[in-house]
């Protein structure tokens, strides 16, 4: 006689259940609304938080500093900066952008359609959920993601990320403190386990958006059907390119370098690895590394570097000494003290990133060798801070570092600061989370 297996239920399963059950139920509410009332109430919601005075942006970060890595300061000026550029004015021209007259897609718009003699209209049709995937240590992408399916009319469940269990929690809270429909479409969910039952009902979602490693992103990617739609956005990379054409203020541009570094501790896709000098004498070069080396050092006294993994502490130690050595052969300068380290390159070769302010500094001779130089990196780029190179020469590398991926452009002191419809990783804000059906008049 076998031995009867005894399969204990997953309660991690149950709870992914019970929380689809309940954005099934909610759904038809959130659908009922126009996609202009959606729009409406979640720029509202985004209103609250952008606010100067904010209560959501005061506890998120007061309570994500407590429980992450980074210190106080860095937290609250990376989320003050950041969410005040977002503005209700650029999300409604992105959505005007994207979806165009959906946005009228109401009866009366559907009456003056056929008024108008028109045989065919285009749909919006809502994915019945919408998995998100956080990811990472910075709450921007986390609050972005799990609001924009809410605007196209798709309920949304949230795997938190395991560095951040706060920034979802708080956006439920928000949500209910102005919509309840709104409020019952979003539910923040912890899943410690990254197999099992429990996963595969999360990626059992229609449409999948995550944030994460190329590694988490094909993992993902390997177990979905092609019905499926997934969102993915993956690893990418940053850099400050300063031309020598255009008059600069030296210590302006090193303390704008050095606040693009700071910010989340050199750990998001906007954060510059690397600055590349283009036409700048030896001596200058070394100069402006020492003043970028300064003024990391002054943006410490408010902003200190929070606590690394053991992993990033390594690596950061690794390249530090192998810096040294290559400084005392006379191959790179380095600048080193306190946190921040700032590497003067002999070339344009590139390096490991240790991050958690470790800066390189690279000579480049043009706008193809610079192309070169960052094709080789082996990651796309994410946003490129431009200073120092007329209009021309600016267009031309922005032409360029596309080709690579980049998909930001601003100024130092500005990259880390996006406004809300940055196009990230190249794509839509909303028309790559919804579906799209156009219909025939049959007469």
């Amino acid at each position: 006689m076998s031995k009867l297996e005894i399969r204990w239920p997953d309660a991690d399963a149950e709870r992914v259940r019970a929380a689809c059950g309940r954005l099934a139920a909610a759904a038809p509410a959130l659908r009922a609304r126009t996609l202009a009332e959606r729009l409406g109430l979640v720029a509202r919601v985004i209103d609250d938080w952008t606010a100067a005075d904010s209560p959501w942006r005061r506890e998120l970060a007061e309570v994500f500093a407590a429980t992450g890595p980074f210190h106080a300061g860095t937290v609250r000026e990376g989320l003050d900066s950041a969410l005040q550029a977002w503005r209700a004015e650029d999300l409604f021209a992105a959505a005007r952008r994207e979806l165009g007259p959906l946005l009228d897609a109401d009866d009366a718009g559907s009456a003056a359609h056929a008024r108008a003699g028109c045989t065919h209209r285009v749909e919006l049709t809502p994915f019945e959920w919408t998995a998100v995937l956080a990811g990472g240590t910075i709450p921007m992408p986390t609050l972005l993601s799990s609001l924009f399916p809410l605007v196209l009319g798709s309920p949304v469940l949230l795997r938190e990320s395991a560095k951040d269990a706060v920034t979802g929690r708080l956006l439920a809270r928000s949500l209910a403190a102005h919509d309840a429909v709104l409020a019952r479409a979003f539910e923040p969910i912890g899943l410690a386990a990254e197999e099992g039952d429990a996963l595969s009902l999360f990626f059992s979602a229609p449409c999948i958006v995550a944030t994460g490693s190329d590694e988490t992103m094909r993992s993902i990617g390997a177990r979905l059907q092609v019905r499926q739609r997934f969102v993915a956005y993956g690893h990418r990379v940053s850099v400050v390119v300063v031309g020598h054409s255009q008059p600069l203020d030296r210590l302006e541009l090193a303390r704008s370098i050095a606040l693009d570094v700071a910010r989340w501790d050199q750990t998001g896709c906007l954060s510059p690895i690397a600055v590349h000098l283009s036409g700048w004498p030896r001596t200058e070069q070394e100069e402006l590394a020492h003043a970028c080396h300064e003024a990391l050092a002054a943006l410490a006294v408010e902003m200190p570097r929070g606590d690394p993994s053991t992993a990033s502490r390594t690596l950061h130690a690794n390249e530090r000494a192998e810096a040294r050595m290559r400084a005392a052969s006379g191959r790179a300068r380095l600048f080193e003290g306190g946190d921040a380290t700032v590497v003067l390159e002999a070339d344009a070769t590139p390096r490991p990133a240790p991050l958690f302010r470790f800066l390189r500094m690279h000579p480049t001779e043009s706008p193809a060798a610079l192309e070169a130089a960052l094709a080789a990196l082996g990651a796309p780029l994410s946003g490129v801070a431009l200073a120092g190179f007329d209009s021309r020469e600016a267009s031309e590398i922005e032409a360029r570092l596309t080709r690579l991926g980049a998909s930001r452009f601003a100024q130092p002191g500005r990259l880390q600061t996006p406004p809300i419809d940055w196009p990230r990783d190249e794509m839509p804000l909303f028309a790559s989370l919804t579906r799209f059906r156009s219909s025939e008049s049959i007469r």
